[in-house]
């Protein structure tokens, strides 16, 4: 008897643990051996501008082909000279050999991006301990369950927290774009699994506790 209930027990606890995990909607329901990144985001990368070269110094050359001797070249450049001092600003820079050139092209490099639009601030890739496998769960339990979203969301999206995915057997990863400002969130890699995509009450405050979590104060751009 005693044999039996212990049985059943055990068999109940192993049915509960696996209808949990495929009680989440897909593609969430496949994540539990997934490698998840949550990044902090700091809107969108706006390139910098570029500032051109200026022409190299020397003399014009009025007609192609003709060649100056070298005493006609030097009383130019005097002359060219003579008049920058007597109007300055009036030659443009590089015209007149020996005199500063223009900018040189500035060269920028972008900062870490995420979906090669939204600017990384910093990232916490999620282990096995019992800290992150808790907030693993929390949001795979938020994002797999539809009773999570609502249709209140904003007019505006400024994702401020990423969510990135990747299946150990699964080339295309699950990406996450949250905007708690807005309060709602897209997919991107992915079909949007629901009919809205709004925060509920309480999703919206379980999220910003992740993100309180992971990265301190949220901004209110976030």
């Amino acid at each position: 008897m005693k044999a039996n209930f212990w049985t059943t027990a055990a068999l109940a606890l192993m049915a509960s643990s696996v209808v949990g995990c495929a009680s989440r909607t897909a593609p969430f329901n496949e994540m539990d051996e997934a490698s998840i990144t949550v990044l902090r985001l700091q809107g969108q990368y706006t390139p910098t501008a570029v500032t051109p070269a200026a022409p190299t110094g020397g003399l014009p050359q009025l007609i192609p082909g003709l060649t100056v001797p070298p005493e006609l070249q030097q009383m130019g450049q005097q002359a060219l000279q003579g008049l920058q001092q007597a109007l300055p600003g009036l030659i443009p820079p590089g015209l007149i050999p020996g005199q500063p050139q223009g900018a040189a092209p500035t060269v920028t490099t972008p900062p870490p991006l995420f979906k090669n639009t939204f600017v990384i601030g910093s990232s916490r890739q999620l282990a096995n301990d019992s800290v992150d496998k808790d907030l693993r769960d929390q949001i795979l339990d938020i994002f797999g369950d539809e009773d999570s979203f609502s249709a209140d969301r904003g007019n505006c999206f400024s994702p401020g927290l990423g969510i990135s995915m990747q299946r150990p057997n699964n080339p295309v990863p699950v990406d996450l774009l949250i905007s708690l400002s807005c309060n709602q969130a897209v997919g991107d890699g992915f079909r949007w699994p629901y009919p809205a995509n709004g925060f509920t009450g309480e999703t919206r405050q379980k999220l910003t506790t992740i993100y309180q979590q992971l990265f301190g104060p949220v901004p209110p751009d976030a």
